[in-house]
């Protein structure tokens, strides 16, 4: 093992809240990067770097559950933008003023699927997703969800609200299947995903 040899690091141009350019596929693309009550939250700061650094611009919407795993102030470092956590006079849930092109939940839990699935709009996430549909339906916008859950979690439930979602032109993003588990997929594979559901979008391509 090699010894620090207590010199500063190297000087970088980059400011403390700004990321290394790996490509533009996402330039000019606002994220609403939905992140719901799941132990897998705590990655989501990284994935909204890695969105970043393919050039999208990235807000964080938080529920309540989903803040006992990541901070909200955790999320406005990796994004530098406001994270939502409360739904305010600003109608956060809509972004009319600056829409998002994609809407990605993720990790997306038994729980917020079904709600999703059953038009109930009940917190931050559940609320901005009722939107991203209507907005998905109008051909405005992407909406993908990446189920995490244990194993036995995965029961006929599970699999018709995911069936009626994608029904309606949902990308449900396949689990990274591992220890009896739907694990989140990596921030790379994460971020294929999104790459493709711009892609479908600018070609007018509906997901079913």
């Amino acid at each position: 093992m090699q010894d620090w040899n207590r010199q500063p690091p190297t000087p970088s141009d980059l400011g403390d809240h700004e990321v290394p350019r790996e490509g533009d596929e996402l330039h000019e693309i606002r994220i609403a990067l939905l992140v719901t009550g799941g132990i897998a939250a705590y990655m989501t700061p990284t994935l909204a770097r890695s969105l970043r650094r393919r050039g999208a611009t990235v807000r964080a919407f938080c529920s309540d559950e989903a803040l006992r795993f990541v901070t909200a102030e955790t999320l406005e470092w990796a994004t530098n933008e406001p994270c939502v956590t409360a739904l305010t006079a600003a109608s956060e849930h809509l972004s009319d003023q600056d829409p998002f092109d994609v809407y990605l939940m993720a990790p997306a839990t038994y729980n917020s699927i079904g709600k999703v699935s059953a038009g109930i709009a009940d917190n931050v996430v559940t609320t901005a997703m009722a939107s991203a549909l209507g907005r998905m339906e109008q051909g405005l916008s992407q909406v993908l969800l990446a189920p995490t859950m244990h194993g036995s979690m995965h029961n006929q439930i599970l699999v018709d609200n995911c069936a009626r979602l994608a029904g309606m032109g949902v990308r449900i993003i396949p689990p990274r299947d591992a220890y009896g588990k739907h694990n989140l997929p990596g921030d790379d594979d994460l971020v294929a995903e999104v790459v493709a559901a711009v892609e479908r979008m600018r070609s007018g391509e509906v997901v079913r």
